[in-house]
């Protein structure tokens, strides 16, 4: 192979592009959301009395509780992907979700 074959070769190569890094983390996280939420539909089911438990402080803490934690979840495994990333504020986040 000649030197200016394996240069555009090498230009050809460069034009494909990947998809960006965050776009593929909210397709995963859409996707995982979509899936998780089917299985436990069908694991589980509805709830009958899911009037009446919506207005319960138990019910809205529990979805509070969850969201808070899969968005500092979230939020530090995509820091850790990018390397040099600052990942002290995540993972800060990760540890208040709880509290």
């Amino acid at each position: 192979m000649r030197t200016d074959d394996l240069i555009k070769a090498l230009d050809a190569d460069a034009r494909s592009t990947a998809m960006p890094l965050g776009s593929a983390w909210w397709i995963g996280a859409g996707a995982a959301t979509l899936i998780a939420a089917v299985v436990f539909w069908l694991a589980i089911g509805p709830r009958t009395d899911i009037a009446t438990a919506m207005y319960t402080t138990r019910f809205v803490a529990k979805f509070v509780f969850t969201m808070a934690l899969a968005v500092s979840a979230f939020t530090l495994i995509r820091a850790l992907s990018t390397p040099g990333a600052a990942t002290g504020r995540a993972a800060a986040l990760m540890i208040a979700a709880p509290l």
